[in-house]
């Protein structure tokens, strides 16, 4: 670590590790979702010392809620990454969305360190045990979970899945359920639902406007979806989680 101390970087350096933030390049953040995919916990926890989550710009004056930002932003792919490695869908989501919940009751940025520690382990122990009992994901499923991931801004239909992996939409229909354990449109869904909470908590467009953008086809059937699958409205959601900040920040002040 200290040859990297030198004068031209010196001072970042110090800053970052004095914020216990360490700066990860595009290369070594990509080795470590690879690492999660396989579920080799042994490497994680050889490397905890020197993992953290990549600088994802300034997000946010707050310090705190900067970490939760970027934690959040990290466990979006940590968890994408360990459903390639095999984990199901519901399996992923649920740990993904119980690691947010926690990051967002923390109470400062070395807690919300300390959770991303224990969550890189916890999904690599997810996947090694996915792995232990089920073949991982074969490559069309992958493409097509690819495919969803890069289209959400747009109706995706199995037809559209099918011809960009070239596969028959009925059979990988089938292939990716028994694989993921959910329906395509289900998983669809469950992504589109997850990246509008990120859009509800991190941005000031109407609830209208996040359902058109994710193509959710009316503000009537996103909000029904979005209930079904948190438990509350695209408003209640945003509500609770604006006024916690603000309650948080007030508290700092």
């Amino acid at each position: 670590m200290h040859e990297l101390l030198n004068a031209e970087h010196g001072h970042s350096v110090f800053e970052r590790r004095e914020e216990q933030w360490a700066h990860v390049t595009y290369h070594s953040e990509l080795d470590l979702l690879e690492i999660i995919k396989r579920g080799d916990v042994e490497s994680i926890s050889d490397s905890l010392r020197d993992l953290f989550p990549a600088h994802n710009g300034h997000l946010s004056d707050d310090p705190h809620r900067q970490a939760i930002y970027e934690f959040v932003a990290s466990i979006t792919l940590v968890t994408r990454f360990s459903v390639e490695g095999g984990v199901t869908t519901e399996q992923a989501y649920t740990l993904s969305d119980a690691y947010i919940k926690s990051a967002d009751k923390s109470k400062g940025v070395s807690e919300v360190h300390a959770l991303y520690r224990k969550m890189l382990i916890d999904f690599a122990m997810l996947v090694r045990r996915a792995r232990k009992a089920r073949k991982p994901l074969s490559l069309p499923v992958i493409r097509a979970i690819e495919y969803i991931d890069s289209n959400l801004h747009y109706k995706i239909t199995l037809e559209d899945i099918g011809n960009a992996v070239k596969r028959n939409p009925a059979y990988l229909c089938s292939q990716f359920k028994v694989e993921t354990g959910v329906s395509v449109s289900r998983f669809i869904n469950m992504e589109k639902v997850e990246h509008s909470k990120h859009m509800l908590c991190n941005t000031d467009m109407p609830v209208s406007e996040i359902s058109a953008t994710l193509a959710f086809g009316s503000q009537s059937y996103f909000a029904k979806l979005f209930r079904e699958l948190t438990g509350e409205t695209p408003k209640s959601y945003r509500q609770k989680r604006v006024m916690k900040h603000s309650a948080g920040s007030e508290s700092n002040a």
